[in-house]
């Protein structure tokens, strides 16, 4: 028969597994939860981890598109801007050439000319004072901007009596008007038309601002001028710089006195489209494309998991770049015109 002390010894091994040398430890119903608690603290610091990944890369994605962008408007779209005058050059020779006529003789302010067609080439200005020489075409909207000076369709014609009006961009697409504002009384600007007459305008005035809403500088104030139109100040569409030319016959000096310049005179029939305002028909499709961007920006470890290290450089990366490009290329037409 057992005694007292061999039974708790055989309990003592018992709850302690065996080893009379343990202490017996009594369940802890707490231990279970504790693991969970951990396990869950564990996995909400993974996710708000992966969630600050994830808003740190498009932060780092997003700001990378602004800069790409700001780069386009300053170069990518001066290259594209050379490219058009070239083509304008082509155009305007041939033009010149196939309609020579000697000396300088302008068209009757009160004639009726038609105006040309919107993006086609009506003249070149020239400003030897800041390095201008521009084909200019007809028309102020974005498209016809882009490609260098623009005529104001409604005003008088290169090469005829009135005031000639040619707006331009002073910091994107080439920026050909971005010195008007170092230009002074006396100083040259040349205009030779399609007819091939070298038209000499002199600086009447200096180059002062007006709001956009203000069109009286285009208006025809009896006597022959140039008038030029850009934004200011610079990176910005709130004002509009203005530079007025008098018109020199061959021969003989301009007087030096000031030109009547605003609220004054007979207003043209100006046709004013794009220059001073945001183009927000161009709103869908800046959407649709940025929805196109976003998708493929979600999607991309995927595409790239699925053709491979070599194949995704060569089709992933030209597909990112059309993308961009259609973009930049939309939403520079959604700017406004002359900003």
């Amino acid at each position: 028969m057992a005694t007292t002390s061999e039974i708790d010894v055989r309990t003592t091994e018992e709850s302690s597994g065996g080893r009379p040398d343990l202490p017996a430890r009594p369940d802890d119903p707490t231990d279970g939860g504790s693991m969970l608690e951990a396990g869950d603290g564990r996995h909400r610091r993974g996710s708000r981890r992966e969630l600050l990944i994830t808003v740190s890369t498009w932060v780092r994605n997003i700001g990378a598109l602004l800069i790409l962008f700001a780069a386009w408007q300053l170069w990518g779209t001066a290259i594209a801007q050379h490219n058009s005058q070239q083509s304008l050059k082509q155009d305007f020779t041939a033009k010149v050439h196939a309609h020579p006529k000697p000396g300088v003789t302008l068209v009757p302010a009160a004639a009726n000319l038609p105006d040309a067609p919107v993006g086609t080439v009506v003249a070149l200005v020239q400003i030897p004072k800041i390095g201008v020489s521009q084909f200019v075409v007809s028309g102020t909207n974005e498209s016809d901007l882009a490609q260098g000076p623009g005529h104001y369709t409604g005003t008088a014609q290169p090469g005829q009596a009135g005031n000639v009006a040619i707006a331009g961009h002073r910091t994107t697409h080439g920026a050909p008007f971005n010195r008007l504002a170092e230009l002074a009384p006396g100083d040259p600007i040349y205009l030779t038309d399609l007819a091939g007459q070298r038209l000499t305008y002199i600086v009447s005035a200096t180059p002062f601002a007006v709001a956009p809403s203000n069109v009286s500088v285009l208006n025809y104030f009896g006597d022959n001028r140039l008038t030029l139109t850009t934004c200011n100040p610079e990176f910005s569409a709130r004002q509009r710089l203005i530079v007025v030319a008098g018109f020199r016959p061959a021969g003989s000096a301009l007087p030096a006195r000031p030109m009547a310049v605003e609220n004054a005179g007979k207003p043209y029939k100006v046709t004013i489209s794009g220059e001073a305002g945001w183009n927000t028909s161009s709103i869908p499709l800046v959407i649709l494309e940025t929805g196109l961007l976003i998708m493929l920006g979600l999607t991309n470890r995927r595409w790239a998991a699925i053709l491979g290290r070599e194949s995704r450089w060569l089709i992933l990366v030209p597909i990112w770049a059309a993308l961009l490009f259609i973009l930049f290329q939309t939403l520079t037409g959604f700017l406004p015109a002359a900003a």
